[in-house]
């Protein structure tokens, strides 16, 4: 089974920069972690006694994109060689007990798909350039043009409803 997962990062950072922090943070949670030039190449996500049933390997990419750039993860999830080998053993040996073989097997796809998710928000937490320095703001426009701005960004999910109040603040404020 294949699937992907993928984050937007709007960054200023190089391509270069974005997969050395996507290796040591993969390096977190991961068995092996390999440089294929341009791509990761990861292998055995979040590795616990259920893991025994699957065996997973993840290439990890990074394409540009409008202000930054797509992180992709293309996983290729299957089967280990364990799991037919119990799953063999307990289905010829009792008549429901491959079910929990299956359940492991499925609550482990889940276990990878959120341990990439979590790594991909940490780089783009750690690399992210925020939203409202990169707007650049004209003193001489009037207050509610660029509180226009904001609600703007708002809106688009570009900036927080926090990141907004304190604007709204310091451009009522001054």
């Amino acid at each position: 089974m294949r699937y992907e997962v993928s984050e937007r990062l709007i960054t200023t950072a190089t391509k270069e920069t974005l997969l050395t922090g996507l290796e040591v943070q993969f390096k977190k949670v991961a068995a092996s972690v390999k440089r294929q030039g341009d791509e990761i190449v990861v292998e055995s996500i979040e590795a616990s006694f259920g893991s025994i049933n699957r065996s997973d390997t993840t290439t990890v990419s990074i394409k540009s994109a409008d202000s930054g750039y797509l992180v992709v993860a293309d996983v290729h999830y299957r089967p280990s060689i364990a799991f037919w080998i119990i799953f063999i053993i307990i289905g010829l040996t009792s008549g429901i007990g491959w079910v929990f073989q299956i359940f492991f097997y499925i609550t482990q796809k889940k276990t990878v798909r959120t341990a990439i998710e979590e790594t991909f928000q940490r780089v783009k937490n750690e690399y992210m350039t925020t939203s409202t320095s990169a707007v650049s703001t004209n003193r001489s426009t009037g207050a509610a043009e660029e509180l226009e701005k904001f609600a703007s960004l708002l809106e688009r999910g570009l900036i927080s409803k926090e990141e907004y109040d304190a604007k709204k603040t310091q451009i009522l404020g001054s």
